[in-house]
């Protein structure tokens, strides 16, 4: 074989890698196929945080009643004779009705219990503020403290609820400039009980990283929020909720481009600028002038953005700094994920108009920019066919007896969303399309001569660090990956809650459901689960969540059976289950009917017994301060197996799962990468399993450790529960936004699962001024 042809042939096969993946849930695009077929590295960050000194950012289907079609046209029984006049075509056959798109208010908010009294709720817990008037009673000093509408009086405050009001107020207040959800740096290390007025300084703050990641944590942030005014139902919730929708929205507003989300903003400034607490800066020489990721914010967005982005800030000297406001593009399924779940459940809570309208505008706007490519004629090249199959049978693929047959597929279709960049802005759709992408943008016979150019183009196109003229920012596979799937008829259902417009559920309907059988690939979404040495966990995160407000949006319907069908069978029985994930179990508990959620009390009761173990991460004398923030404390191998309960153990790649994760498939003479065990040279380490080849990798727990054992993270419920120990290169230097914790509590609450603290709300208190 040519050198060159090899090559292609190699590309090629990077292709179906990055589809195979699709029996999971993984979720993204080729740029993270390294974080996809490798585990997570013990105490790693995900691949798109930031750190210090590093680069910035681097089956039964529901009775439809629908005939299959082309997915793109309706039927209409008429085709065009050899005169070019048109005549009938089984004149009596009729187009049966498509089913209704029923949906439902996926939340809605306890009703004030402040409302009628004299009191007036805060948002910020602790805070504390003057009053100034003439009358002696209103005036004075005032605390932001926990108030029992149910007896009348401030309290004591049950000590979950308690936790929950303390990581909202450390994000609230450090760690979401301009709301958006990322760590916070300090200049050196902290311990857990540093007090906050010594750690919240100006002078302690390094910068705000792991901004790659800013749209997916915005968006759980925000979740949070609303969940929490659900739940409390104060004004001052209200705000807070909608000010967190606003900043979400904003992270689309500042690309300049409708439905285009951003990863993050921030205001380039010289590389002798201080840092500022209230927006993120990036200096000139952290910003490679090359990345053509890094764009300028266009004028017409400034508007929803501070002051300091416009005029600059001012440092303590009374020095003003000006700088670039910029974005940073490649918005991935992971980021896409934040807003995707977190807007739809804030929509019927929103009062204001115009921020209701933005949520519509943008999700419909993604929706519609979304491109579809076709990949037929399939099954005349075997050699296609054996590769997607092969790999899957690497990874010990597991199909149900009555899950969709993927080997008889003659056609493969993607939907793609198109990277902006310097190749093609002359030619790039600025705009809003009007419609949903119905006919193909790239169609790629398996049967030309050209196949194989043309698929090596894909693949170049879908590597997301070039600046190609077709570059793709992230693609969904519907008719081969389970989470993609979903994914798509959670995006159409929700633009037709929104809109009730036609084509959304046609979209549904005639393309995803009856051309492409997304519902029946949605249920293969767990077929492909691989042992814990090389799985990635934040594929199922990135998947359950988005499902999880899927269920919520749907009302009574064949569809909404089978979507939670699939949750159960899919997502908890064969992806997360045993995961000791909190977070999954309260929303698998929750949001599915009884019929459905078969290991519900399992389930909660694991939930409940580890929520109490879910807070700050930091130990201190052997003891460990879970009401502190969250950060990167040193957690070794020998303290996390002391501590663990009985019947943890140490443990290493039983030979099956060796084969596994590192067996070679060799197609089409091409042999694919193995998935990988994380190796790395031996130490002599009791905490290293030795490997075949000579390398070494890690040890890890035979059951999920739970939440307070487990390595830092921004988001523990994306990473491994079995990874045992971490070292951070500082102590306590890196702070995490939290809402890991106040997320899954809040959801909790709205369950009914957690009682204690039901009504327990944030007020102004008045605090009597010592003479």
């Amino acid at each position: 074989m040519k050198r060159q042809s090899f090559k292609a042939f190699r590309l090629a096969t990077a292709l179906t890698m990055a589809v195979a993946c699709g029996f999971v849930a993984c979720g993204d695009d080729v740029d993270d196929k390294t974080d996809v077929l490798k585990p997570d590295a013990v105490g790693d960050s995900h691949l798109d945080s930031e750190t210090p000194g590093e680069d910035i950012d681097d089956v039964d289907r529901p009775d439809m009643d629908v005939e299959p079609d082309d997915g793109v046209e309706p039927d209409d029984g008429v085709e065009a004779g050899d005169d070019g006049e048109e005549v009938d075509v089984e004149p009596d056959m009729e187009e049966p009705p498509m089913p209704e798109l029923l949906t439902k208010v996926p939340l809605v908010a306890v009703p004030d219990p402040l409302a009628g009294t004299d009191l007036v709720s805060c948002p910020v817990y602790l805070e504390s503020k003057e009053v100034v008037s003439e009358d002696p009673e209103v005036a004075g000093y005032y605390l932001c403290d926990i108030y029992d509408a149910k007896v009348g009086e401030f309290v004591d405050p049950d000590p979950l609820l308690e936790r929950a009001y303390l990581f909202d107020r450390w994000r609230d207040l450090y760690n979401s400039p301009v709301g958006q959800a990322v760590d916070r740096d300090f200049n050196s290390g902290t311990t857990p009980d540093m007090p906050e007025e010594e750690w919240a300084t100006q002078e302690k703050l390094y910068g705000y990283m792991g901004s790659g990641d800013g749209g997916i944590w915005t968006g759980w942030s925000t979740v949070a929020a609303i969940l929490r005014y659900s739940q409390t139902g104060t004004e001052a919730d209200y705000q807070r909720m909608e000010k967190q929708v606003y900043d979400m929205l904003t992270m689309y507003e500042v690309t300049g481009i409708p439905g285009y989300l951003s990863r993050y903003h921030f205001l380039k400034v010289a590389d002798n600028a201080p840092s500022t607490n209230e927006i993120i800066l990036r200096r000139e020489s952290q910003i490679d002038p090359n990345d053509h990721h890094y764009r300028t914010i266009p004028e017409s967005a400034l508007k929803y953005l501070p002051d300091e982005y416009q005029n600059g800030y001012t440092d303590g000297e009374g020095n003003v700094w000006k700088g670039t406001p910029m974005w940073k593009g490649r918005p991935s399924i992971d980021q896409n994920t934040g807003p995707m779940t977190s807007l739809p459940m804030a929509y019927h809570l929103i009062r204001d108009q115009d921020i209701k309208d933005r949520i519509v505008h943008h999700l419909s706007c993604y929706a519609k920019r979304l491109q579809r490519i076709e990949i037929i004629n399939i099954q005349s090249n075997p050699d296609l066919i054996a590769a997607l199959m092969a790999y899957f049978a690497a990874g010990e693929l597991s199909m149900d007896d009555d899950d969709i047959d993927l080997t008889k597929l003659d056609k493969v279709v993607g939907y793609v969303s198109r990277q902006v960049n310097p190749a093609n802005e002359a030619k790039f759709d600025f705009g809003c399309p009007e419609t949903m992408q119905l006919e193909p943008w790239r169609v790629i016979d398996a049967t030309a001569d050209d196949f194989m150019i043309d698929l090596l183009n894909l693949v170049l196109d879908m590597g997301t660090k070039d600046g190609r003229e077709e570059q793709i920012d992230h693609f969904y596979w519907p008719s081969i990956r389970g989470g993609d799937a979903m994914h798509l008829m959670h995006l159409m259902t929700m633009n037709y809650y929104f809109t009730g417009d036609e084509q959304y559920r046609e979209f549904l309907y005639k393309v995803l459901i009856n051309d492409i059988k997304a519902d029946q690939v949605m249920l293969t979404t767990g077929a492909f689960s691989l042992p814990k040495y090389c799985k990635s966990f934040y594929g199922d995160q990135i998947t359950y969540g988005p499902w999880w407000s899927f269920i919520h949006l749907l009302d009574d319907s064949p569809l909404r059976d089978q979507v939670q069908r699939a949750y159960h069978e899919e997502m908890w029985d064969k992806l997360v289950k045993g995961h000791a994930n909190l977070d999954f179990e309260i929303m698998y508990a929750g949001a599915l009917e009884p019929e459905f959620a078969l290991d519900r009390q399992e389930a909660l009761d694991e939930a409940l017994a580890l929520l109490p173990f879910m807070g700050g991460n930091g130990w201190l004398g052997g003891k460990l301060i879970l009401d502190g923030p969250r950060r990167n404390y040193p957690l070794t191998p020998d303290f996390v197996m002391e501590h663990a309960p009985e019947g943890y153990e140490a443990v290493c790649p039983t030979q099956h799962e060796y084969d596994i994760c590192t067996a070679e498939v060799n197609v089409m003479g091409v042999k694919l990468p193995a998935l990988g065990v994380d190796p790395f040279d031996c130490t002599g380490s009791d905490w290293e399993c030795p490997l075949p080849d000579g390398k070494c990798t890690a040890k890890m727990t035979n059951k999920a450790l739970p939440p307070h054992l487990r390595p830092h993270t921004d988001f523990l419920w994306q990473r491994n529960p079995f990874a045992i120990g971490t070292y951070p290169g500082a102590n306590g230097a890196r702070q995490y936004a939290g809402s890991d914790y106040s997320e899954p509590y809040w959801n909790a609450m709205r369950y009914g699962f957690i009682t204690e603290g039901i009504g327990q709300v944030l007020a102004w208190k008045k605090i009597p001024v010592v003479k």
